[in-house]
């Protein structure tokens, strides 16, 4: 029991009440939520433009394109042009098939594949899907190319075909190519009599 102040001994000091002082600290953590959050926002973001754009299509190749009779330092004639607008000595760039569109480039321009020649398979009743393959290697094979051009590389060649269904149409060419496995070359494979660019 406290005594009355008058009773208390000198230099007392009557008991204090206690304050208990929280203080909140907010660290690291929060902040690297905040970073993170973003970071995921912006990751979606970037995800949902490419599924979007992915999803697009490709614009479909045009009919033709216009040749350019006098190409500039590029030696670029014709663009993305389709295949059935190829000509015998073409030098092509970006060949991928014979079936697909290719930039027609001067044959002292880098590239990569060649348009050899065209060729037409008999007038018989379709032979069925190996034979046609057969002799249409069989034409390309025999096209006369240039002793003079240095064949370096591995080069393949590549060629159009009828079907059967084009058979009964009429159709009975073949395009030959010739295409490198890797890298481009700067001639062309022709005799210069036969090459249309230069």
């Amino acid at each position: 029991m406290e005594q009355p102040p008058d009773q208390q001994p000198p230099g007392y000091q009557p008991a204090r009440s206690a304050r208990t002082q929280v203080s909140h600290r907010f660290g690291i953590a929060p902040v690297w939520l905040v970073i993170g959050s973003i970071g995921i926002i912006l990751i979606l973001v970037f995800g949902v433009t490419r599924l979007v754009q992915s999803r697009q299509p490709d614009p479909e190749p045009t009919d033709s394109v216009a040749r350019n009779s006098s190409p500039g330092i590029d030696g670029i004639i014709a663009e993305k042009a389709p295949a059935s607008q190829f000509e015998v000595g073409d030098c092509l760039a970006e060949f991928s098939s014979p079936l697909e569109p290719a930039t027609i480039v001067t044959c002292s321009t880098p590239h990569a594949a060649q348009l050899i020649g065209l060729e037409t398979l008999e007038d018989v009743p379709f032979p069925g899907d190996p034979r046609v393959t057969t002799k249409a290697e069989e034409a390309c094979r025999a096209i006369e190319l240039d002793p003079e051009a240095a064949l370096e590389g591995n080069w393949n060649y590549a060629f159009s075909r009828p079907s059967s269904g084009t058979w009964e149409a009429g159709d009975r060419s073949v395009a030959c190519f010739l295409a490198l496995e890797e890298g481009t070359t700067t001639v062309s494979l022709l005799p210069a009599s036969e090459t249309t660019s230069t």
